[in-house]
């Protein structure tokens, strides 16, 4: 950091610092960095956030022990990078001393939005010395900031859609849970503007426009906007694509359809197979571990580039081997490394609406798991190919 930012930082709270006492304070922690990411302003420039000084910049000598502040240390960054802000801002924790004891300072960079960041589904804008929940005309500000063509392809609007095409009883019924569990009635947003809020929709000339992430997860019909915004699964008797079909099953409809309608029919197609005697004991054990395989299908929905193409997302099932293939390469930074090493959001808005409906358990660890998953049911290394499609390869055990 600068000196000039120190020198801001000690000075008090403002528009680009804050201050808490604990990392305890975890829901205040995620709205002031989601509200400095969003930059309402426009500024362009980092935020700072002290933690371990009271309101007056007095350290509070709460981490002064080793361990104590290894273990803050590792509770921020797991914060930060945690599914409660999507989508995550880029962010630092620095470690210094203030008044002869430990603190943090987590410096935040201002996120290109849209899409706007969000802590559990609601955006936060600083406003002086204070971090609020955005407003309706927030909202509208902070969407316009960038053209809509250089937008992420979720995040656009569904031109030509309305709030018709969308299961309106659902959302509905989403969006009174979420105002009865608020604490704060009086500036709880009006159903359209709690939409766009979401991710669900976007302000048009004309009003309230579904989002593209919006009509994949709630349309009525997404198929109707994207023909190939679907998972086709195809069973094979040999080990060949020129082998005998046995069974051919095409999921649409939106997108937590998709993904329960592949789970069910995933577990239908693992069989289990027989195990080396112990004894006079023959144990039965799945032929490919089912949380691996519906991992790589929710990969399948969350990551696909479905701007590029309409085929659809595949996965072929062969007798020694399952290969799912889905349209677009690595997005960003996940491109780098082994695939899964890194995490990136081709399509933020739709990680974050699958994150709110639980069909998203965390981000950025999934491959990781299912190559646990893999070894320790003794199967061979994922295999994967990259060529403008994405095609991971789950062999059989030897």
């Amino acid at each position: 950091m600068r000196p000039e930012d120190h020198d801001e930082i000690h000075r008090g709270e403002g528009p680009h610092v804050e201050r808490k006492s604990s990392h305890k304070d975890r829901s205040e922690i995620l709205q002031a960095v989601c509200a400095f990411a969003n930059d309402l302003g426009g500024s362009g420039r980092s935020s700072f956030l002290v933690v371990g000084v009271d309101d007056h910049g007095g350290a509070t000598g709460s981490y002064d022990s080793a361990k104590s502040a290894d273990d803050a240390q590792k509770a921020l960054a797991s914060m930060l990078s945690s599914t409660q802000i999507i989508p995550h801002p880029s962010c630092s924790i620095h470690v210094e001393e203030h008044q002869g004891h430990t603190i943090f300072i987590i410096a935040v960079a201002p996120h290109e939005v849209p899409p706007v960041v969000k802590v559990n589904g609601t955006a936060w804008v600083r406003k002086g010395t204070t971090t609020q929940r955005a407003s309706d005309s927030d909202l509208r500000r902070l969407e316009e900031r960038r053209p809509v063509h250089l937008r992420p392809f979720d995040v656009r609007p569904a031109d030509g859609t309305g709030l018709n095409d969308l299961d309106e009883a659902l959302l509905r019924q989403r969006y009174h849970a979420a105002r009865s569990e608020d604490g704060d009635l009086d500036s709880f947003l009006e159903f359209e503007p709690w939409l766009i809020q979401q991710g669900v929709g976007v302000p048009g000339q004309a009003g309230f426009v579904p989002s593209i992430a919006g009509l994949l997860v709630y349309g009525l019909s997404p198929q109707s906007y994207l023909s190939g915004a679907e998972i086709d699964v195809t069973r094979f008797r040999g080990s060949d694509y020129d082998a005998e079909i046995i069974a051919r099953k095409r999921f649409g409809g939106p997108l937590p359809a998709q993904l329960q309608g592949l789970w069910e029919y995933l577990g239908a197609l693992v069989d289990e197979e027989a195990q080396p005697e112990r004894g006079v004991i023959a144990e039965f054990v799945p032929s490919y571990p089912l949380d691996a395989l519906k991992e790589l299908g929710r990969n399948l929905v969350q990551h696909r580039d479905y701007a590029a193409t309409r085929a659809p997302s595949r996965i072929a099932w062969f007798s020694d081997r399952i290969v799912l293939t889905n349209p677009g390469g690595p997005f960003g930074q996940a491109s780098q490394g082994e695939l899964g090493e890194h995490s990136d959001y081709r399509n933020p808005s739709i990680t974050n609406l699958l994150v709110e409906l639980g069909y998203v358990e965390r981000a950025g660890r999934g491959l990781r798991r299912v190559r646990a998953l893999l070894q320790r049911r003794g199967h061979p290394p994922l295999e994967v190919e990259t060529n403008g499609f994405t095609s991971i390869t789950v062999r059989r055990r030897p």
